[in-house]
Formats: structure tokens, C-alpha cells, sequence
């Protein structure tokens, strides 16, 4: 792939190098946190957590990296798997409020029947197989196990709420059942019955294993999944029953909504909704790659939202022309006095937006209306066919990415004694399987 290496570095040098220092991708299964969205992540979750609190410098954080990425991906969709740069002025802080005083330190968050997680170190292998198995005892169970005894007491209680529940031959509910019955703790009640219960299976028609079956609540007849025994499939499954604000299920609400919508002449057609992310503007040796040969759409977001939200006319237009355009974002406030004024950005409180080519050595700036969407597609459709004027990318002063030395004065504590260093990876093959019920 051919690059124009003066773009490249003036580009990494005012906008990119100030974002490499986080040890986690954009694409990392590894959950990133900052203080600002810390408490909404981990102290509201339903979901147990795990979080390193790291500093980019720290050898053991690198050595760590690998098997913490593994662990992320192995609890996906059961558990969260997180991190957090204390080095980070902004995030100081919360490492702080934790104790925070090596690096890395990790902390498993169980959320409490009080509202507040239970907090603990983690002190076990520094290996994913370790940190799995230990995070999977900490997904709280709210499954009930019901027998011939209990069903009936089980059937009868908030009659008109969905119930699921999974005939097995397992005894205890598996990581992937408990982690559904917290994704929809609250709207959806979860219950498991042993093969041994004859009486149950019988009640219930039921003939092979596993199988599982969803009550919508009142007279309604129970519902069978037909579909593999996996979280994604399972959970579309049942979140069709579970309760909306308006108190219907969400199958009937999405039936009554569309009725409602195809009767009405004069109301416009619902809009569609995404629930996608623009990744953060990623290190230079991935932006080269990625944006390199080709043009790219950086969101530049305003200070005071660390986090674009998906605003939906910047989500419509990610999800419909992303095989065209990359899209990345960065806040206003991670970009040098050289790169703003470069690229004729102002200090706001709106969403700005540039395509710009690393190749070629250009850019194009967004000056439509910010809240319409025929005015951002007329932009797209001319940047992709060449139809506007285009300013040059310019050189700035520095034309290299310099790493900066390790801290020495007002750094982090130090990191921790070689002795604790991760452990060499266990053999995947000892990792344990969670998509079985």
C-alpha cells in the first residue's frame, strides 16, 4: 500500500499521537472506560465486571495485554471485561477513589442487592483462563430452579410477566443462561428444570433436551425456540416477550406501532434507528492502513461529550456507506492548536466533520446543516464523486511521531515486582466451553 509518508506523519503528529498513548484498540473486545462513563459502565451494571486499571508504560500492563484480550473475548456477552488508563489526567481520579497504586491492578465489581457492587482485588493467575474462571463465579444468579413442589407457586407469581424457562440436564444454570437472565433482569422472569423432574416435563409436554420455552403471561400458550442454544439467537427470542414502558410486550408494541404508523396517511414513515459506535481515531500504524489508500470521515466531537452517543444522522449514514468511508471520531480537545486551525475547525459545540485523504493530501470540510440529512447525503455524494472543491492537507512542523519518555516526576506508582509478572498462557483448550446449556 502506498502512503504520502509527510501526510501520514504531519497527520500523526497533530492529531493521532496524542490518542496512541491508551493501550487498547478501538477494536479491543477489552471494554475502554473513562471517568466520565465509569459509574454508568460498572457501578450500574447488572453485569459482574472485571477492571484493569493500567498506565501504558508499565511492562507487566504489555505483558497482560494478550491474555486480558482473550479473557474479553471469551466472556463476551456474559461478563464485562474492562480497562481504564490511569495515566490519563482526566482519569486520575477514579484510580484514585479505587486506591489505585500499581499498575496493573485489577478489580472485580459483583453487583449488590444494595444498589453498589461488591468490590474486590483480583489475586489469581494473570492468565485469561484464570481471569475467566474466576469472573464467570461472580455472575450473579437469577435463575430459579423449580420442581414439581415449586412450579405451580412459580407459574402463578406476576402471571402477566414473561417467563423462560430451560428444561436441561444440567443441575445448575450455565454462564450463558444466567447472563441472559441479567440482560433482561426485571422484564423477563428465568427458570431451569432438571431432567429428573418427570412430573414438570410432563405438565409441560416436554420430550427432548434441551428445550426452551417462553410464557408470555396470562392465558397465552408457551412458545418453543427452534433455534440453536446460543445467547444471540436466544435472547432475540425472548426479548420479543419481555415488557415495554408502555407495559405491552415488545412484539405487540412494534405490531401496534406499525399499525398505527400504516393507517395514518398523514404522519411521515418512522426513521430508522442504529445502535453502532464511531470508533476513536486509532493509532498511525492503523490509520495508515486503514486510510491510507483511501478517504476517511473524521467526526470531530464537541468538549464535554468524550463519548459520540451515535447522533442518528451521523449513525445513518455510518451504517449505509461505511464500506465506502471510514468513519472515526476524536474529541475537540485531543487535537493540537496546529491541527484546528489546519483544517479550519472552530472551537464549538457542534459535530464537525472532514474527509480527508492521506494518500492524495487533501481534505473537504462539512459546512451543511448539521440537523439534515439530505444536506450530509448531497455532501457524501460529492466527496465520493469528486464534485468539490478541495483544500490541501498542510505540513505541519513536526513531521515524525516522537514517543515520549516514561514519566518521572508526578508519575503513577511504580510497577509491580517481576515476581507478579502474567503467567505463561494455559492451553486453549482447557478454557471452558459457555455456550453449552
Amino acid at each position: 500500500m502506498v502512503h504520502n509518508p509527510v501526510v501520514v506523519a504531519a497527520l500523526s503528529a497533530a492529531l493521532l499521537a496524542p490518542l496512541a498513548a491508551g493501550m487498547y484498540s478501538s477494536n479491543s473486545p477489552v471494554l475502554q472506560l473513562t471517568s466520565k462513563n465509569f459509574a454508568e459502565k460498572i457501578l450500574k451494571s447488572n453485569h459482574a465486571s472485571v477492571v484493569e486499571f493500567y498506565a501504558p508504560w508499565c511492562g507487566h500492563c504489555k505483558n497482560l495485554k494478550p491474555a486480558y484480550e482473550k479473557a474479553a473475548e471469551n466472556m463476551k456477552g456474559l461478563a464485562q471485561v474492562a480497562a481504564i488508563d490511569c495515566d490519563e489526567d482526566a482519569n486520575k481520579r477514579t484510580c484514585s477513589e479505587y486506591g489505585v497504586q500499581g499498575f496493573p491492578t485489577i478489580k472485580v465489581f459483583k453487583p449488590g442487592k444494595s444498589g453498589k457492587p461488591a468490590i474486590q482485588d483480583y489475586q489469581g493467575p494473570r492468565t485469561a483462563k484464570g481471569i475467566v474462571d474466576f469472573l464467570i463465579e461472580q455472575i450473579p444468579n437469577h435463575v430459579t430452579r423449580i420442581n414439581s413442589k415449586t412450579v405451580e407457586g412459580f407459574l402463578k407469581e406476576n402471571n402477566e410477566t414473561a417467563k423462560a424457562i430451560l428444561f436441561t440436564k444440567k443441575g445448575v444454570a450455565t454462564p450463558l443462561y444466567k447472563a441472559l437472565a441479567v440482560d433482561l433482569l426485571g422484564s423477563v422472569k428465568f427458570a431451569q428444570v432438571r431432567d429428573k423432574e418427570t412430573e414438570v416435563l410432563e405438565l409441560f409436554g416436554i420430550s427432548k433436551l434441551p428445550t426452551f420455552l417462553v410464557l408470555p403471561g396470562g392465558t397465552a400458550e408457551g412458545i418453543i425456540y427452534d433455534g440453536e442454544m446460543k445467547k444471540e439467537g436466544m435472547l432475540k427470542f425472548v426479548s420479543k416477550f419481555a415488557k415495554t414502558s408502555a407495559g405491552k410486550p415488545a412484539a405487540q408494541a412494534e405490531e401496534a406501532e406499525s399499525s398505527s404508523t400504516s393507517t395514518s396517511s398523514s404522519a411521515p414513515p418512522p426513521r430508522p434507528t442504529f445502535d453502532s459506535t464511531i470508533p476513536e481515531a486509532p493509532s498511525l500504524e492503523d490509520f495508515a492502513a486503514t486510510c491510507g489508500s483511501k478517504i476517511c470521515i473524521l467526526v470531530v466531537v464537541p468538549d464535554g461529550a468524550p463519548e459520540l452517543t451515535a447522533p442518528e444522522k451521523t449513525n445513518y449514514y455510518v451504517n449505509h456507506i461505511k464500506q465506502t468511508f471510514p468513519f472515526f471520531q476524536v474529541q475537540l480537545s485531543k487535537l493540537s492548536v496546529e491541527f484546528v486551525k489546519g483544517f479550519g475547525l472552530e472551537k464549538s459545540d457542534k459535530v464537525q466533520m472532514r474527509a480527508l485523504s492521506a494518500k492524495r493530501g487533501w481534505y473537504v470540510g462539512y459546512d451543511g446543516d448539521s440537523a439534515s440529512d439530505e444536506a450530509m447525503k448531497d455532501w457524501i455524494d460529492k466527496v465520493k464523486m469528486g464534485e468539490i472543491k478541495k483544500t490541501k492537507i498542510p505540513v505541519f512542523e513536526r513531521e515524525e511521531v516522537v514517543t515520549p519518555p516514561e514519566p518521572v516526576k508526578d508519575a503513577p506508582a511504580p510497577e509491580e515486582p517481576a515476581k507478579e509478572a502474567p503467567k505463561e498462557e494455559e492451553p486453549p483448550k482447557e478454557a471452558p466451553k459457555h455456550e453449552e446449556l
